[in-house]
């Protein structure tokens, strides 16, 4: 997987109505190419099914941080993947020993799965911890 599926994976997990062509001029692909990839995701099983997100209260939502260590650590690259996570509010360079932490509120824990899933198959990353918040003290 590449960073053009890569692209592609959180485009359809922001909006998986979201139409080929648009998709392909955002990451600079043609219809056709990212098409043949999209087939391609599903034949290896990377897609499995598409899915709607409904609204439910707030009260329903899962708050996790994620605690991200590369080797090497390039903030700039590392951004545009994270900005296709619309689950994501939060996310902050660190010094020591983690380099990145996230903060996510998503609909559910199946959702962290699938984000924590993307998060994984960033490149050069070399740690990835997952927090999910229980309660809130301030």
């Amino acid at each position: 997987m590449d960073k053009f599926d890569q692209a592609i994976i959180n485009a359809l997990v922001a909006n998986s109505r979201r139409s080929i062509a648009s998709i392909g001029e955002d990451i600079g692909l043609s219809r056709t190419a990212v098409n043949d990839r999209i087939q391609r995701l599903k034949e290896s099983g990377i897609i499995q099914r598409y899915t709607i997100d409904v609204r439910r209260n707030d009260v329903t939502k899962v708050e996790v941080y994620f605690q991200l260590t590369f080797r090497p650590f390039d903030a700039k690259m590392i951004a545009p993947y994270l900005q296709g996570i619309s689950e994501i509010t939060r996310a902050h360079t660190l010094c020591g020993d983690t380099d990145l932490i996230v903060y996510v509120e998503a609909e559910s824990m199946i959702r962290v799965s699938q984000i924590r899933t993307l998060l994984a198959a960033l490149p050069d990353l070399d740690k990835l911890q997952t927090f999910t918040v229980l309660d809130s003290l301030i």
